[in-house]
């Protein structure tokens, strides 16, 4: 009777540990993978297809570490960026932050483009696929969902160009260069102007007196 007993303590002892290994022990990427599919069934299509088809659900979405999600679980276009960025750097990284896009998501705009926006969400794709919403081809039509008449010349500019004397970033590099050394000639002047006009100020008063005293003689 009591090895019975002590056989059935162990089971129970058995099963406690396996519970708790299992709800100490993070998920794989692959397990984490399939338990957001079992909700997210309709975007396995789309990340199987896409460039980050290699990652899991949680390589992106970190602040989700069980269900139900937690209230705010959800990206807003500033985390959206620092997430895409966490892996994505160099060039790409900082023409963005140049750009108006940039600049507006930065300062906590919701409506200015964030990486997503023009790169997609679950179904990215690499810019010479006929499908990536950055094929030239499809430019346009990845520009018109915000900006309502995108005309085929949307995809003429480059976006993640380098500022320098060369190559597609030339014109910016030197419309900068120019408005830096306009902005520092016109304050150099107005500053010469206003000593000019001190000075200038400063011999009137000082002959004025002169000429009170000359007169108090």
């Amino acid at each position: 009777m009591f090895e019975l007993i002590k056989g059935r303590l162990w089971q129970v002892l058995g099963l406690l540990m396996l519970i708790f290994v299992a709800v100490a022990i993070p998920a794989t990427p692959v397990q984490a993978q399939e338990n957001c599919l079992q909700c997210h069934g309709d975007q396995k299509t789309k990340i199987e297809r896409s460039e980050h088809s290699f990652l899991s659900c949680t390589s992106c979405h970190t602040g989700i570490t069980g269900y139900p999600h937690s209230q705010g679980a959800a990206l807003n276009k500033k985390e959206s960026v620092a997430t895409c960025t966490s892996c994505h750097k160099g060039q790409v990284t900082d023409s963005y932050a140049r750009s108006f896009h940039g600049k507006a998501v930065h300062l906590g705009s919701e409506k200015s483009a964030s990486c997503a926006d023009c790169h997609g969400f679950h179904d990215i794709l690499g810019p010479n696929s006929s499908g990536s919403k950055v094929a030239k081809q499809n430019i346009p039509d990845t520009c018109a969902s915000c900006h309502g008449k995108a005309s085929p010349g949307f995809a003429e500019g480059e976006d993640h160009y380098e500022l320098k004397p060369g190559g597609p970033g030339a014109p910016m590099y030197y419309t900068g260069k120019f408005f830096i050394w306009l902005t520092l000639i016109i304050i150099t002047a107005l500053v010469i102007h206003i000593e000019l006009q001190l000075f200038h100020n400063l011999r009137t008063i000082l002959r004025e007196r002169k000429e009170v005293a000359n007169r108090g003689q």
